[in-house]
């Protein structure tokens, strides 16, 4: 994803609010949630590779982690299979990139957009489990 399309910590996470509630309003969907360290540098041209590893490191002050999330759908069909458009939804990609001294703020609020995601879930049905265990225990 290029550097232009990358949001502001606080649109990143308005943006991933609504992603998360579109998920849910929709009665199904997944959000994936990537987290990694991000250096610049690391996207350079085969000529600057030539450069040492001690150039490149950076000091622990400037380090930076992306954040991306999307709605993990295909922009392509997949198998060959093609939906109707009406059934169609535009895949959603959305990543911004914190700083090492806003990351402990960020990561908070980050936190608590995802459980106010993950309220919507249901929880698992057990008793289907432990009916098919004692089934299968007593011959």
């Amino acid at each position: 994803m290029a550097e232009a399309n990358r949001l502001s910590n606080a649109d990143f996470l308005s943006r991933l609010a609504d992603l998360f509630a579109s998920t849910h309003t929709a009665n199904h969907g997944s959000v994936f949630l990537t987290q990694k360290p991000y250096n610049p540098n690391s996207f350079t041209s085969d000529a600057d590779a030539d450069t040492t590893s001690d150039e490149t490191e950076q000091p622990p002050s400037s380090q930076q982690i992306l954040v991306r999330a999307t709605n993990g759908l295909s922009s392509k069909p997949r198998h060959g299979v093609k939906k109707s458009p009406a059934k169609t939804k535009p895949k959603v990609k959305i990543s911004t990139v914190v700083d090492a001294g806003e990351v402990e703020g960020f990561f908070a609020r980050y936190a608590d957009v995802c459980k106010g995601g993950m309220q919507g879930l249901r929880k698992r049905d057990r008793k289907k489990g432990k009916k098919k265990a004692k089934g299968k225990g007593g011959k």
